[in-house]
């Protein structure tokens, strides 16, 4: 009895419900948002999962032209619709449907539950635009608690965290950044919380600042930007209290505690005073030599420079493990007011050495090449920097046999880095300034002087044509003017240019050689395969050619020639790891040659038996020394150049390790 009665009545309010729709949905075609609104909220109060009626209060809600405008309302009904959807009725479908086709600007002839997904994905994309635009974190957090299921819930968390860290970053006190990193530790702002997080700590270290405020953040931050800074305030502090003290026993304890503070100097200088001052009171030949044995150079600038250059010198030897069975010295040239960047050395016919590298200068802001003259021992007789008026770099040193000193490299006419040029200058043997000028584009690899004052630059042009680089030489006379300049058939790079005993000039290239006149005329010209490649060459006192090179991009091989170009022999020989590049090769008078050779993440010093074609010997150097070049002294002493972050000069008794 009860189902006859419920049906019909079951029928009645379904029909009035599907009334109820469509004059909802003709007001929203009339844009009627209110009485719209109100319809179809009483559809939902009468039956919560109506999906035509969420699906109007969706579009209501989400029309940025309705006064019911929220998105975040118009998602939630949305959300409640999606698993109801396929309930609509096919009127509901066909009322729906007559919606679309009078609202839509161009009808299109798709499903209405296609139309409908359409409609939800724009919303869906609107909420998520709002977000990102509103900068609000009450809408962000009621996005995130009300749709767990949200398809940009991870865009969401980002704009929270980025909201959250903004906040924050206006507070900018370390216990909030500490409370941002506990809170968000995956937020992609966590570095830069860190670093001002880091910084705040480090400015309160500073405020304090006290030695015990320092250890403090050096050990909660260790791995702070700050940290250099806070070691140097560190060692600040703790030498303003041995100041205070000013004992011997003080400075003592200081220096061996703090081996790196910049303050050494000034305690090793105030405790010299103190010990002088005990010596002359006490006036004791034992004092006198106490102090002697301590301090044996003056005050003058130069004196002191040497000391810093040996002790740090040595200790940077000594802590990257470098074979010391024939180490005479070691100088690390280095400035606190200067960034040196890059290495080389020249060896002198007065048994002088010339040092040189690209430092960067703090009192100017620029590059300059820095340029050293040392003795035999090692100690500095003048050093200068060399450069034009904006940056400037230099790559290669050599001297003439008038123990004149010419550096190449590249000078930059303005700030623009597509000013830059290559650069030449020459200085007299007492440091003078004798001219400098630029090269235009040509890259310079390699430098050679002649007796007769004439310099060749070797290296690359870039072809205007095919836009690679062809073999290049540059003539200049000695005092700077350019005589000639060739630029030969062939891509590749000139690695190295070499005097023949005949006054011809070997020119090396990476994947061709040859042999020139003065005027750069070839004499003969040979190219290497297309896989093979020449790394380094070597004239020999005869005119033989000894070339280090790579044989289908991987067999290291070793080429001797005679000056006629015909081949003595050609071995491939073995190494243990795969060889990248081979510089300063330089002949030591009896049978060997000797080669740096590079690898991946390491270097080794190869001697070459010029007679068999064999490495007879290799050492491998430091990981953490760069070595960058290596001479033969008049002495028959290898000398070496490095970068370890300063300009490292290596003096080795005789021709071995």
């Amino acid at each position: 009895m009860h189902k006859i009665i419920l049906l019909p009545f079951l029928l009645i309010v379904l029909g009035l419900s599907a009334q109820s729709t469509k004059k909802g949905f003709k007001l929203l075609e009339k844009a009627d948002f209110e009485k719209a609104n109100e319809i179809f909220r009483e559809v939902l109060a009468e039956n919560e999962q109506d999906p035509a009626a969420g699906f109007g209060l969706a579009m209501i809600c989400g029309d940025d032209m309705s006064p019911f405008f929220d998105l975040l309302e118009a998602w939630s009904f949305a959300t409640a619709l999606k698993p109801n959807i396929v309930k609509l009725t096919p009127e509901e479908l066909e009322i729906i449907g007559e919606y679309f086709m009078e609202t839509e600007k161009r009808p299109r002839n798709i499903p209405v539950r296609k139309k409908m997904d359409y409609a939800l994905e724009t919303l869906e994309a609107k909420l998520i635009k709002y977000i990102r635009e509103e900068n609000n974190l009450e809408i962000v957090y009621a996005t995130l608690e009300k749709f767990p299921e949200f398809r940009y819930r991870d865009n969401v968390i980002h704009i929270r965290n980025q909201l959250e860290f903004r906040k924050y970053e206006k507070q900018n006190t370390l216990e909030a950044y500490l409370e941002f990193i506990r809170k968000f530790p995956d937020a992609a702002q966590i570095q830069k919380a860190i670093r001002y997080r880091n910084q705040l700590a480090f400015e309160k270290a500073r405020q304090i600042n006290t030695l015990e405020s320092y250890q403090d953040f050096l050990k909660v931050y260790p791995e702070a930007n700050e940290k250099s800074m806070a070691l140097k305030l560190l060692y600040g502090s703790a030498f303003q209290r041995t100041r205070e003290l000013n004992t011997i026993a003080g400075y003592e304890e200081f220096m061996t505690a703090y081996p790196e503070a910049l303050e050494i100097r000034d305690a090793m200088l105030l405790q010299k005073q103190l010990l002088y001052e005990y010596a002359k009171k006490i006036q004791t030949i034992e004092a006198y030599n106490e102090f002697i044995k301590k301090y044996p150079e003056g005050q003058q600038y130069i004196d002191i420079f040497n000391l810093k250059s040996r002790d740090s010198g040595m200790r940077i030897v000594n802590s990257q493990a470098f074979p010391s069975a024939n180490l005479l010295w070691a100088g690390s040239f280095g400035s606190e007011e200067n960034d040196e960047l890059s290495a080389y050395i020249a060896v002198d016919s007065s048994e002088a050495y010339i040092a040189g590298g690209t430092v960067m200068r703090h009192d100017t802001g620029s590059s300059d090449a820095w340029i050293i003259k040392m003795a035999s021992d090692g100690k500095m007789i003048w050093h200068k920097y060399v450069g034009e008026e904006y940056l400037d770099e230099i790559h290669c040193l050599e001297v003439n046999n008038r123990n004149e000193i010419f550096g190449t490299g590249y000078t930059w006419l303005g700030r623009d880095s597509a000013s830059r040029q290559s650069w030449i200058f020459k200085l007299g043997q007492d440091g003078r300034k004798i001219w400098s000028k630029k090269l235009g584009n040509m890259k310079i690899n390699c430098m050679l002087t002649t007796p007769e004052g004439t310099v060749f630059l070797g290296g690359s042009v870039v072809n205007d044509t095919s836009g690679h680089n062809n073999y290049s030489v540059l003539s200049l006379n000695e005092s700077g003017k350019r005589l000639w300049s060739r630029a030969y058939t062939g891509e590749g790079q000139v690695v190295n240019l070499s005097a023949l005993p005949d006054r011809h000039i070997l020119l090396v290239g990476d994947h061709w050689h040859a042999k020139i006149d003065p005027r750069g005329y070839l004499g003969w010209e040979s190219a290497f395969g297309s896989s093979d490649s020449i790394l380094n060459a070597l004239t020999l006192p005869r005119g033989e050619i000894i070339y280090i090179g790579l044989r289908n991009r991987l067999m290291p091989v070793l080429i001797k020639t005679g000056a006629d170009n015909k081949v003595i022999f050609e071995k491939e020989i073995m190494l243990s790891d795969t060889l990248k590049s081979a510089g300063s090769l330089f002949y030591t008078g009896t049978t060997d040659a000797v080669a740096i050779l590079n690898f991946s993440g390491y270097q080794s010093i190869a001697w070459i038996n010029v007679l068999k074609g064999e490495i007879s010997k290799t050492v491998q150097m430091p990981a953490g020394m760069n070595i960058t070049g290596i001479r033969k002294d008049r002495g028959g002493n290898l000398i070496l150049a490095a970068y370890t972050g300063e300009i490292l000069i290596i003096k080795n008794k005789g021709l071995a390790f």
